[in-house]
């Protein structure tokens, strides 16, 4: 088993409207065409949200009102290009730091979740953008990089037809059996609150729909009692599933780390992620008073 790195991953965050984004999570889809700008109420409000988030040390989320079109390209040409939004967010990285890849995904998704409960559409886009047009747009610290951006707006009921051929194309709406990305995954015994995260992070979003992500019921034997039972954590991993040029699998499993720990809360799991060392991503671990509570 990797060794954490030392303590938890730093843009943990102390408080969240669970109930809000669980649902934002399971209702929120990609966007790429867009009609209407977001409300200037709802942009100071997420600049509020942003600015409030901890660790911008290691990763920070930056809301831009006017994001020029020229910011996204496509796929081939056109195709799959973001069309019509005029306001969206920057999702920037620490490269000195660790576990920056993993803070900005789990520090994006959480402003996306907040813009969602909000009725903002919006799509990650960690591939197909043009990275020194974004670093222009905002004062940029030495080790800084833009990992990924996302349009914020409201959606066209009808998406063009590009855009849904590339949902076609990746499997937009697919997900992965939750016994591949939780092998032995059981109800009976795996503890509610991971179950519950399991489930969330099933839906997360990630670079062609790849999913590369592996959760981990940690268990042992207690010194004190004769059974072998949960140690109230859960460890995510990075797998080798798919490949999309620069688009790191640990961004995407940070953005599986906030859904896994919104569903956790739900079901009264709270605990925090702690770093650990490659091809493991971070573990979280339910506090020791919610730990009692799944003994036998």
């Amino acid at each position: 088993m990797c060794a954490a790195m030392p303590g938890t991953l730093p843009v943990a965050l102390q408080d969240m409207p669970v109930a809000e984004w669980a649902a934002a999570a399971v209702a929120r889809h990609s966007a790429r065409t867009f009609e209407d700008a977001p409300h200037l109420s709802l942009l100071e409000h997420l600049e509020r949200f942003t600015a409030s988030l901890p660790g911008k040390e290691t990763a920070r989320v930056v809301i831009v009102r006017d994001l020029p079109a020229s910011v996204f390209t496509g796929v081939i040409g056109n195709y799959g290009k973001v069309v019509g939004a005029s306001s969206g967010l920057m999702v920037i990285g620490q490269e000195e730091s660790p576990t920056f890849q993993e803070a900005a995904g789990y520090l994006g998704e959480a402003a996306i979740l907040e813009a969602q409960a909000n009725g903002l559409d919006s799509c990650w886009v960690g591939g197909f953008f043009d990275r020194s047009a974004t670093e222009r747009l905002v004062e940029m610290a030495p080790g800084e990089r833009v990992l990924a951006v996302s349009p914020l707006g409201y959606a066209q009921a009808r998406p063009r037809a590009g855009e849904r051929m590339l949902k076609r194309f990746v499997g937009a709406h697919k997900r992965r059996p939750i016994q591949e990305i939780a092998p032995g995954f059981d109800d009976e015994t795996w503890p509610a609150w991971a179950a519950e995260g399991v489930r969330l992070a099933r839906v997360a979003p990630s670079a062609v729909n790849r999913q590369p992500w592996l959760f981990t019921l940690e268990t042992q034997v207690s010194a004190t009692a004769s059974y072998a039972g949960p140690t109230g954590a859960v460890r995510i991993s990075v797998t080798e599933r798919g490949h999309f040029g620069s688009v790191s699998r640990r961004l995407d499993c940070g953005i599986a780390m906030l859904h896994f720990e919104v569903g956790a809360h739900l079901m009264g799991g709270m605990g925090r992620w702690e770093a650990l060392e490659e091809p493991d991503v971070a573990r979280y671990r339910v506090s020791l008073a919610e730990e009692s509570k799944e003994a036998p």
